[in-house]
């Protein structure tokens, strides 16, 4: 008899440790955050251009919960490259002052932790532009053609993800195409979300002076973020199926006890 209540006791306790393991879930949040800048014009009404790329700069930056950050930036001329990687998150980034193209790419994995991670790239390039062929002031039409994707998926124990990709042309300062607003965010679990621009060429009217050095500078990138939570504690299921397992070993073990001292 004692035997077999030992065995009732481990056939229990194995399969309330199953069913315990088997309650803690593993969450996933999945973001992937791309971007691409290109054909950049600037087209006068009347006279030439001419244009003089001066810097380039690409920046990446990749972090997570557990204290990894890299943050590493290049300057070179004309072409700026840099990645960064740690643990559940890396950002790439390059940046072409010669062509005026700038690709970025940000994502995070976030899987089997009660944890975050993000990363981000920012490119920039920068020139002169002067307008030649003509006096006082002309129209210049500028033109870009941006394509970003951002793509967001959790599972039933994803906590919140977060993609976003932004542009700024400046002239002389100041603004004349951007947009900062290309973001998907997702709060709680079982649940995706996306964006998509492009690639279509977006065009601005700006005047500028004949024979006059104007600064030009474009900032692009992407932004990746992505929490976690694993759910370690039992189902209320898995707690009841245990306090009977260990209630029916109970009675086994106090119905031998009986029998014995008859």
């Amino acid at each position: 008899m004692r035997v077999k209540s030992l065995k009732v006791f481990v056939s229990v306790l194995l399969f309330g440790l199953l069913l315990g393991a088997s309650s803690t879930a593993h969450a996933d949040t999945v973001v992937i955050t791309q971007f691409s800048f290109g054909n950049l014009q600037f087209n006068p009404a009347t006279g030439t251009t001419m244009f003089t790329p001066t810097g380039a700069s690409a920046r990446a930056v990749a972090t997570n919960s557990f204290g990894q950050t890299q943050d590493i930036t290049s300057n070179t001329f004309p072409i700026a490259q840099q990645t960064a990687v740690v643990t559940f998150a890396n950002a790439t980034q390059s940046t072409n002052a010669g062509n005026q193209t700038a690709n970025s790419t940000s994502s995070v994995s976030v899987g089997a932790c009660t944890c975050s991670a993000s990363s981000f790239g920012i490119g920039i390039f920068t020139g002169t532009l002067v307008i030649l062929g003509g006096e006082g002031n002309v129209d210049v039409t500028f033109s870009i053609t941006p394509f970003a994707t951002g793509q967001i998926t959790t599972d039933q124990f994803g906590v919140r993800g977060q993609a976003e990709a932004f542009y700024n042309l400046l002239v002389n300062g100041r603004s004349v195409l951007s947009q900062d607003q290309l973001l998907s965010e997702v709060v709680g679990p079982n649940q995706t979300g996306l964006f998509g621009l492009g690639p279509v060429t977006i065009s601005h009217v700006f005047s500028l002076q004949f024979g006059v050095v104007n600064t030009i500078e474009l900032r692009m990138g992407t932004v990746a973020f992505g929490e976690n939570e694993v759910n370690e504690v039992p189902e209320p299921a898995t707690v009841v199926l245990l306090i009977s397992g260990l209630g029916f070993m109970a009675g086994a073990w106090k119905k031998r006890r009986q029998t014995v001292h008859r």
